[in-house]
């Protein structure tokens, strides 16, 4: 008898798991902290917005119109024929009214900060100088210095914002390579250079880096192409716009000038009919004609533009003599008079320009920090270059020091071109312009501060992450400072 043949079944293997069943993965450390400083900023940001107030100047009519409302056709033209270039009464137009734009200008600043932030924990490996980086840059964005002009409806809020935004976007597409990122760089970048003329040379700052990635990163290169000549043709259209919008200027201006001819006359005003010695030289050395209708002291004392200019129209030959020289006489005083340019410069205007803000003039601050916070940042005019210029030996030192030269490139020559040109762009415009010191450096004075930050905090990534460190914390079995990672 044969026995029956029995069959096994092979036991079948248990089904995986949905792909929507699998636990995800837990949030990192480095993420969880990187989310709460993130709802910590926006919130105290979103706290400034509800309690502040918009704040009006005289320059505010000629973004925003003269009254609170829908603005004039006249305040923005996309040809030149508006009083200012189109970036700032574009985002005023939008948004309709006084409190709506102040709304605005806060919301995209404090967009701009954290995207500054997220770049910056990019390009950092360990998670101390992560945080270290994360918490200065928003201590420093919830400074009333920094925040009043997100509720000052002029165009320096858009001025600083979208520059912080265009590098943060700038470094995330370098990062990650993604089309839309790079697209909203290069939106950002053309609505940033028709904010302000004078943020030229940080604007020059992200076709330089686009150049250097398309010569030296294949994965970069097309891409970095088509967004240079993006730029460049924005830069073109910049330029087109300048003339026009000069001249329509005067409509608005309170001289009833062109910004070229204003701008000369505060020179007059407030510098060279305020100081003998300066008003000597002009005439002396600089060939200016004299003018007695302007020598009257209460017009300088008054700060009355209107009845300045009233005076400088009746000085026909300085006029003449002006509309020659006004674009290049800052620079022509400095190499006449090198010793007391350098006098005025260090003693009272670059305090003024890279110090803290004439708020009362130009905002009503609401409480957030200490008043000891506050005075880290922006301390004691008379204290602000000694300081300033310490901490950038100090950060460099440091830098060169720890290694991060060598092994955080990128961040140490962000840092100190944003140093450089922070210093030659103040330069810059304090020659081009006069009067409202504090108001025309703002952008640099936060940009410089932000440099200072990307060294300090570049050469403690190097110093937490140096070799010798990993290899001791392997050999005892403990992760080091940089095994966190987003």
């Amino acid at each position: 008898m044969v026995e029956s043949s029995v069959v096994q079944e092979r036991p079948q293997e248990p089904a995986e798991p949905p792909a929507a069943r699998r636990p995800r993965p837990r949030p990192r450390p480095a993420q969880l902290v990187l989310a709460g400083l993130v709802v910590a900023f926006v919130a105290a940001r979103l706290s400034i917005a509800a309690r502040a107030e918009a704040f009006r100047t005289f320059d505010t009519r000629s973004y925003a119109g003269l009254l609170d409302g829908p603005n004039p056709t006249a305040t923005l033209s996309f040809t030149g024929h508006a009083p200012r270039l189109w970036g700032t009464p574009l985002l005023y137009t939008l948004a309709g009214s006084d409190p709506a734009r102040a709304w605005a200008q806060a919301l995209i600043s404090t967009a701009a900060w954290v995207v500054l932030v997220l770049a910056l924990w990019t390009m950092l490996r360990g998670t101390t100088a992560r945080v270290c980086a994360g918490v200065a840059l928003f201590v420093l964005a919830l400074t009333r210095a920094v925040y009043v002009w997100d509720h000052t409806l002029t165009a320096e809020s858009l001025s600083i914002s979208l520059g912080l935004l265009a590098f943060g976007l700038l470094v995330l597409w370098v990062r990650r390579r993604s089309w839309p990122l790079l697209a909203a760089t290069v939106v950002v970048t053309v609505w940033w250079m028709f904010v302000r003329q004078d943020m030229l040379l940080f604007i020059a700052l992200v076709p330089a880096v686009l150049a250097v990635l398309a010569w030296r990163s294949r994965p970069h290169r097309w891409a970095a192409v088509v967004a240079l000549v993006a730029i460049g043709a924005g830069l073109g259209w910049n330029a087109a716009l300048l003339g026009p919008t000069d001249e329509t200027f005067a409509k608005w201006s309170a001289s009833g000038r062109s910004q070229t001819d204003e701008t000369f006359l505060y020179r007059l005003m407030v510098e060279v009919q305020r100081d003998p010695e300066i008003r000597q030289v002009y005439h002396r050395e600089l060939g200016m004609p004299r003018c007695v209708a302007i020598e009257d002291p209460s017009l300088v004392r008054r700060w009355n533009v209107r009845k300045f200019s009233e005076a400088y129209a009746n000085c026909p030959e300085l006029q003449r003599w002006a509309e020659e020289h006004e674009m290049a006489i800052g620079f022509r005083y400095a190499m006449a008079e090198p010793d007391h340019y350098r006098e005025i410069m260090v003693g009272r205007i670059l305090p003024m320009a890279l110090g803290s803000t004439e708020l009362h003039t130009y905002g009503r601050p609401v409480s957030m920090l200490p008043d000891a916070v506050e005075q880290v940042w922006y301390p004691r005019r008379d204290l602000v270059l000694p300081l300033l210029a310490g901490a950038v030996v100090a950060t460099v030192l440091a830098c060169v020091l720890t290694g991060a030269v060598r092994r955080r490139p990128w961040l140490v020559v962000a840092g100190v071109l944003g140093v450089v040109v922070s210093l030659v762009s103040v330069l810059a415009s304090l020659m081009l312009s006069a009067g409202e010191y504090s108001r025309f450096g703002i952008q640099e004075a936060i940009y410089l501060r932000i440099s200072l930050v990307v060294l300090a905090v570049a050469a403690l990534d190097a110093a937490l992450t140096r070799p010798w460190r990993r290899a001791g914390r392997a050999a005892r079995g403990v992760p080091g400072d940089d095994a966190a990672q987003p």
